[in-house]
């Protein structure tokens, strides 16, 4: 299996260094996300909206972030996928993603009701999806690049 959960431990140590980074205060009464510059915000909710059903707007999504992932990211590195409130991974980009018993990523690219967050592990950039506001935050020079050559159809205006 490509995702490797993390430990109770590792989950706390690593949200609390995601709270840094991105100056997140899930508790506070508007969880906003501040991440480091430059980020660029995508609003995603055409995808929430769409009568028909969001699955080709995911499966787009999981396609072009993962060509976004794996253009920045070495055959054998690992970033961590954070989901708010439930199991935390590391997977490699370049392997084969496993799927739930729904057809999604285990930490989804779209958040579906919580937080979600994909982060380097050296957090030189990330992803983070808001399901409040509906939106999803690129943050570092080199995924906001990829993301432009990538772009899923949720991210084009």
């Amino acid at each position: 299996m490509n995702w490797h959960c993390l430990s109770e431990e590792e989950t706390e140590q690593l949200w609390r260094r995601v709270n840094r980074a991105v100056k997140w205060k899930p508790y506070s009464r508007f969880a906003s996300i501040k991440p480091p510059k430059p980020f660029q915000v995508f609003n995603v909710s055409q995808g929430f909206n769409d009568e028909k059903g969001n699955i080709s707007f995911l499966e787009d999504a999981e396609v072009q972030i993962l060509k976004a992932f794996q253009s920045c990211t070495l055959k054998q590195e690992f970033i961590y996928a954070l989901d708010w409130q439930h199991e935390c991974y590391l997977f490699n980009p370049h392997a084969p993603i496993d799927k739930d018993e729904f057809g999604e990523w285990l930490v989804p690219v779209i958040p579906n009701g919580d937080y979600c967050f994909f982060i380097h592990q050296d957090f030189q950039w990330g992803l983070s999806g808001d399901p409040r506001q509906q939106t999803i935050t690129v943050f570092g020079s080199p995924l906001i690049r990829a993301i432009e050559r990538n772009a899923p159809v949720l991210f084009q205006k």
